[in-house]
């Protein structure tokens, strides 16, 4: 896989037909990465796994971020639950981290998630994310953070990051319903 620009990916919303791109994407994934995701080493990536990742509804999407070939390099996944939080799951592929790719799918998620409630962000890290740990606190410095079973909760409201929203709106309208072959 040519690596290429940052600039060059498109993030699009993604359902149950891009099960086989999200398939070969987790088959990229280190152990490392897998681990830090989905707090659990896996082989072969479960096809359950594969349709929860990609399930949508009135208050949940998935996102892919993808190639211009169509090769998916990164998955977002977000849902708002009754209270009005959204909670968000990341992964990239290896050789495309620390490209903005994650930023990119976390402003998009946001943006799908105010759309339909969405008041307060909470995410789960794993300490040893520390990569992570430390962006998040330099981009989310009103964001609380709790220990609480073995991981880092993170609960920062909306509000509270008016840059980020702004992002996150104009890519979301960038990239609502974007065919897979779409270019930036």
């Amino acid at each position: 896989m040519r690596r290429t620009q940052g600039d060059d990916v498109v993030v699009r919303t993604a359902g149950p037909d891009d099960a086989p791109g999200l398939d070969a994407m987790l088959r990229l994934l280190t152990p490392t990465s897998s681990f830090m995701r989905f707090l659990a080493g896996f082989g072969e990536p479960k096809p359950g796994l594969v349709r929860a990742l990609l399930a949508t509804g009135p208050r949940r999407g998935a996102l892919l971020a993808v190639l211009p070939g169509g090769t998916a390099v990164g998955h977002a996944c977000w849902s708002v639950d009754d209270a009005g939080a959204v909670d968000v799951g990341v992964v990239v592929v290896d050789g495309w981290q620390r490209m903005g790719l994650g930023r990119r799918l976390v402003e998009t998620s946001l943006g799908h998630a105010r759309d339909v409630g969405a008041v307060t962000l909470h995410l789960d890290v794993h300490p040893m994310n520390r990569g992570l740990l430390a962006t998040l606190r330099r981009r989310l410095p009103t964001a609380r953070h709790a220990l609480a079973d073995g991981l880092v909760g993170i609960d920062v409201r909306l509000a509270d990051l008016a840059d980020l929203a702004a992002a996150a709106t104009a890519e979301h309208r960038r990239t609502t319903r974007q065919p897979l072959t779409s270019q930036p």
